[in-house]
């Protein structure tokens, strides 16, 4: 039986995105996450090469999206791999291998180059919203099937790293970047589709999304959320309305420094200072590592805790865990890029409703979690790991898409 190339491209990318959003976190031990990395680097070679031997048009940019994307993805592989194997004198193999994750930003420019050879951008971002949902509903499934004692005392350390145990009570590490977009988009497609099949879906999501909050009890998660609704249509969901964000930003600053000082305070006479004493160490590291920090760990040579203090975890303090691990110059990056990726998230979402004549659903849940996000740094890196990259890299892709499809657009008016 034949299979079309398009049915062969839109497998893949069910695949790619599901086990990118942590919807394969569960079972074989997330194994399945390597298959969509190994399916977005065949996806990428196959979308860069027909593109470049059949797009005839000057824009297409090919080097552009290519070497960048390699430089990015080399830089993240071999220096903070380097930096750990010189300062821990370990082999420097693991600690590459540790940052495979950084392979998903191959999903960026193969997505540009599919739309430029053909494969519609509204399929794309269909495919995206449906995985994202199927991700949410995964979770419930797994929520219900695993018994969350005995994995959390489990000997397998994939299997206990599933879940969390604190005053809450046990909890199932959930896929939060789906949720939470799964949230914005169930919950404004609930409203405006007109498919009574498709509306009863989206409400049922909605529901489900609310439940998933529920269960999850992320005070800090749920706060985004409503900050990212309310800065969303404040501030971004017209373009009249960026005045208003500049003007508040005179605020919003001071306000902001003055709540990192009152946050130190706080964590210095909370838990026992367990997170200040972390703060602490990652600070007076990276002053003895500035430039690039002490690099990328990896468990199969020697771990944080075993070189700094066994509760120490780079990955729970924020931007200071990112220049701990990529020092100043990598914590500037991550910094000047989230403000560029909000910044994109928001014409994306302004140029979708102009070419499409209505609002992007994705764009617009997008535009809700970076505005939360560029005020979280110093709590959470969402973008450095595998979701929140993936993320990143489908508003750069929609971003040039449909900047193009608006020019042509206007030229043929």
């Amino acid at each position: 039986m034949f299979i079309s190339t398009r049915a062969l491209i839109t497998f893949a990318l069910v695949v790619i995105f599901y086990t990118a959003f942590k919807g394969a976190y569960y079972f074989m031990a997330n194994r399945l996450q390597e298959v969509g990395l190994l399916l977005t680097m065949i996806l990428f070679c196959y979308s860069a090469l027909v593109a470049a031997l059949n797009v005839k048009e000057k824009n297409l940019g090919w080097s552009k999206w290519v070497f960048t994307t390699l430089i990015f993805v080399g830089y993240t592989f071999v220096l903070p791999a380097y930096q750990f194997s010189a300062n821990a004198n370990v082999s420097m193999l693991p600690s590459m291998m540790a940052s495979r994750e950084f392979l998903i930003v191959f999903i960026c420019p193969t997505l540009y180059f599919l739309t430029r050879i053909g494969y519609q951008i509204e399929t794309i971002n269909k495919i995206i919203i449906y995985t994202l949902a199927a991700v949410t509903y995964s979770y419930v499934f797994h929520y219900f099937r695993i018994d969350l004692a005995t994995a959390y005392n489990s000997s397998d350390p994939t299997i206990k790293g599933m879940v969390t145990n604190d005053h809450r009570g046990y909890r199932l590490k959930a896929p939060g970047t789906a949720i939470f977009l799964t949230t914005i988009i169930s919950g404004y497609l609930s409203v405006t589709e007109k498919n009574i099949k498709n509306k009863a879906f989206w409400v049922l999501t909605f529901l489900v999304c609310l439940w998933c909050h529920s269960v999850i009890q992320s005070r800090a998660g749920i706060a985004l959320l409503i900050i990212g609704v309310i800065f969303y249509n404040a501030w971004f969901s017209r373009k009249n309305r960026i005045n208003i964000f500049l003007l508040s930003l005179t605020l919003l600053i001071p306000i902001y420094a003055f709540a990192i000082i009152k946050y130190f305070e706080f964590m210095e006479a909370s838990d026992g200072g367990v997170r200040y004493k972390s703060y602490m160490i990652a600070i007076e590291t990276i002053i003895n590592h500035p430039a690039f920090g002490f690099g990328q760990q990896s468990a199969a040579t020697i771990t944080e805790q075993e070189l700094f203090w066994y509760k120490f975890y780079s990955s729970d303090l924020g931007i200071i865990g990112i220049a701990f691990r990529y020092g100043i110059v990598g914590a500037t990056f991550y910094i000047v890029m989230l403000i560029i990726i909000l910044k994109k998230s928001v014409t994306t979402c302004w140029t979708s409703r102009d070419v499409d004549g209505a609002i992007n659903a994705l764009m617009m849940a997008s535009v809700v979690r970076l505005s939360g996000d560029v005020f979280n740094t110093l709590l959470a890196i969402k973008y450095a790991s595998i979701q929140g990259l993936t993320h990143a890299s489908i508003i750069i892709a929609f971003c040039a898409v449909y900047k193009i499809k608006n020019k042509r657009n206007l030229y043929e008016k």
